[in-house]
């Protein structure tokens, strides 16, 4: 077994990576599924676990993963909430008022309790408040925990000092007690082993672990670089571009809105409030910073020096980072100091150019399968 499985769910795109132990990418799977993943109200939880099975078990079928191979899985999804009944069956939407005339609050610190809020008979019958990748997860391998992404967006936590315990008085307020909230764990935990029923159904090999996971933006910024405090990255979106710096756990004071703990835990990603430069649009690109993109059809004739325009090593394409945070949980990549420069160096302008026109693909993406 020596390759990594990363699963990205974002919007209505499941994306399914196998990494092996250089960073190298295999196979990419990708497929636009009728689950949203952002959007609560539109779809049963179950749904998007039976779009995520269905998309690897197609992928098994084509042979364009081994499943033999396959070591660890590592998922980036994002964020949303999972009510789970005494029976561990996840409320449906609508039984808990969530329609398209009245979704709940995009953010989750003000989702959760206007939830629990508004259905007072139901929350004292919950098992598990979870995420959506929490539920996957569970569904795979039966293990209940949660990330510290989760947690913090949640607002049931101490505070920035300690993203990996609930607040009592916290959750006391919202209705809940501490038994109804699972261990909270860093995206590259590992959590739960793969369970019987989907090992004879996929072939994916007994003991395959499932780690914590974290947010598909968390995983893009921790791999855009090494994470050394002071870093900008800039995030370019598909209608916005936005400068995250790197701040060291130790010096870091944020709110909800405007940050995202690491999912490795020892720094944070801070939101720069200042508007940031579009190179898309024209503005002058900044030599100090890193430039990230996950979409591959963007357009580099950015004015500068291209030699001197810093962009991430999966710019133009899915981040590596959910599937190499499963490689971090099994004890692959112990020296995490030259991880970055060893297996995903930054690269500049010039040289993703030439690496784009000599083969029209990233050169470690080219392959069949894994």
């Amino acid at each position: 077994m020596s390759v990594l499985l990363g699963l990205e769910l974002s919007g209505n795109t499941l994306s399914l990576q196998a990494v092996d132990r250089k960073g190298t990418v295999l196979a990419v799977i990708e497929e636009q599924v009728s689950a949203s993943f952002s959007e609560d109200w539109r779809t049963h939880p179950d749904e998007k676990v039976r779009a995520v099975r269905a998309l690897l078990q197609h992928s098994l079928e084509q042979g364009k993963i081994r499943p033999g191979s396959i070591a660890a899985i590592g998922v980036a999804c994002e964020s949303g909430l999972v009510l789970v009944d005494a029976e561990m069956e996840p409320v449906p939407p609508r039984a808990i008022g969530w329609t398209e005339d009245q979704p709940p609050s995009q953010n989750l610190h003000q989702r959760i309790p206007e939830t629990l809020a508004a259905q007072p008979g139901l929350t004292r019958s919950l098992v598990a408040v979870l995420d959506v990748q929490d539920w996957l997860r569970y569904r795979w391998t039966g293990a209940l925990a949660t990330t510290t992404v989760f947690a913090w967006q949640s607002g049931l936590i101490p505070g920035h000092h300690s993203i990996e315990r609930w607040d009592p008085a916290k959750v006391d307020s919202v209705g809940l007690v501490s038994g109804q909230l699972p261990p909270v764990m860093p995206g590259y935990q590992r959590v739960g082993i793969l369970q019987e029923s989907i090992v004879r159904e996929t072939g994916l090999p007994r003991g395959t672990w499932f780690m914590a996971g974290t947010t598909p933006l968390a995983a893009r910024l921790w791999m855009a670089c090494e994470p050394m405090a002071g870093q900008r990255i800039v995030s370019l979106e598909e209608n916005k571009a936005q400068c995250w710096k790197v701040v060291s756990a130790a010096d870091f004071t944020g709110e909800q809105h405007s940050a995202l703990p690491a999912p490795h835990g020892d720094h944070w990603y801070v939101l720069e409030e200042s508007p940031c430069a579009d190179p898309r649009k024209g503005d002058s690109p900044e030599t100090d910073v890193i430039y990230d993109s996950s979409d591959a059809s963007i357009s580099l004739d950015w004015e500068g020096d291209a030699n001197e325009i810093k962009l991430s090593a999966d710019f133009g394409r899915r981040s590596r980072g959910p599937a190499l945070l499963a490689g971090v949980g099994l004890g692959w990549f112990r020296d995490m100091k030259p991880f970055w420069r060893k297996r995903c160096p930054i690269q500049s302008l010039s040289q993703w150019r030439e690496s784009n026109a000599s083969s029209g693909v990233p050169r470690d993406e080219q392959g069949d399968s894994a």
